[in-house]
């Protein structure tokens, strides 16, 4: 209590002499003209201003005001876009940010239906959303010159030229629980092997990750895209080791730390979080090379927050937002980031290049996808 007391009575000082400083100061000729007064108004104005002013007086920001709209993915994925991206750009320019988590197919359907006024200022999805993106010309080019940090992509990752950036890589690798899986996988071919018998777990054609299957098992059969009836009738031949199919991932995920399926091609980033969960889940690449999608950003057309989303682009390719994204998830990324050997040992492409990432044919992709479904339900009855 004393020091509180004397801590007023020196404000109360401080005060008073303050007040009295200006008059103190002019001359008495000053002081019969008026302008002491004058003076002290002055003096008083000034005060006031100080007590009513903020402690710290924040400058206007760039984007003050400004609020950016872009579908999510929900989850983690949101969450640390919100970390990472856009608090860091509510901190440095005022933009604020806000997702809209959902399927991207509703998302570009949502743009195609609205394309004067769109409902987004960007637009996330993956590869095979991107040949209907561009073709309902949704989406603006994006250069080097407008967003700086596209210069960390590693060469060759834009598939789709100007359009859209990509940021992230999932890929479709070989997974077995070596806890039964004693001889590791290496191919493709070998979801055939007899000690898989009513052990292998398999995406379906509805999901993109059942499409990337068929690919690499066509790719180990002889096939390609443009005829994939080799992967078909290799299917139809192993219907004894497959223990399920299905197009939910989470369903998948749960028979894999269950242990009730061994093996299967699956998402690289899927594979890691059942490992870490404790089954000992390994990835394989298959000889034939690794397919997969990249996760991509676009500058959506007739945005009216155009400059707001280039800066979000921007700040989505830098290290600061990329680390965290590849360290939790472990998908790997297109940029040229440095990561721990921890990290690193747990990704699928390492290094400044995509080597072993198996280019794919979208636009063929997208037409073919209902027939591939047709073709895949057969091969399983």
């Amino acid at each position: 209590m004393p020091k509180r007391k004397m801590g007023r009575r020196r404000d109360s000082g401080w005060w008073q002499r303050m007040l009295r400083a200006p008059s103190h100061r002019l001359t008495s000729a000053q002081l019969s003209s008026g302008r002491g007064d004058m003076h002290r108004r002055k003096f008083l104005i000034a005060v006031a201003g100080m007590i009513a002013a903020p402690g710290v007086v924040r400058a206007k920001q760039q984007f003050d005001g400004t609020v950016l709209n872009i579908n999510g993915y929900g989850g983690d994925y949101d969450r640390l876009l919100n970390e990472y991206v856009a608090k860091p750009l509510r901190e440095r320019t005022g933009l604020q940010v806000k997702y809209q988590p959902g399927q991207a197919s509703a998302a570009v359907a949502k743009l195609i239906a609205s394309k004067d006024n769109p409902p987004f200022d960007l637009i996330m999805a993956d590869s095979p959303n991107m040949p209907d993106i561009i073709a309902n010309d949704l989406v603006e080019k994006i250069t080097e010159a407008e967003v700086k940090n596209i210069a960390k992509l590693k060469p060759s990752v834009r598939e789709f030229g100007d359009y859209g950036v990509p940021y992230l890589t999932n890929a479709i690798i070989l997974a077995c629980n070596s806890k039964y899986v004693k001889r590791p996988l290496s191919s493709y071919n070998d979801l055939a092997r007899a000690d898989l018998k009513g052990k292998l777990a398999l995406i379906s054609p509805e999901n993109t990750g059942g499409l990337l299957t068929l690919l690499g098992i066509g790719a180990a059969t002889g096939g390609d895209v443009n005829n994939l009836a080799p992967a078909f009738s290799f299917l139809s031949s192993i219907k004894a080791n497959i223990a399920t199919i299905s197009p939910a991932t989470t369903n998948l995920a749960q028979l894999y730390q269950q242990e009730e399926v061994w093996a299967g091609p699956f998402w690289d980033g899927r594979t890691y979080s059942i490992r870490q969960g404790g089954t000992p889940l390994a990835t394989v690449l298959p000889k034939e090379g690794v397919f997969g999608l990249l996760n991509y950003v676009g500058l959506v057309k007739n945005s009216k927050n155009r400059e707001a989303a280039l800066a979000y682009i921007d700040q989505a390719l830098s290290d600061e937002a990329i680390g965290p994204l590849v360290e939790f998830f472990r998908y790997s990324p297109v940029t040229k980031i440095s990561v721990s050997d921890a990290v690193a040992r747990d990704l699928v492409f390492k290094g400044d290049t995509l080597d072993g990432f198996k280019k794919v044919d979208w636009e063929k992709v997208a037409k073919s996808r209902s027939l591939w479904s047709e073709e895949f339900n057969k091969a399983m009855r």
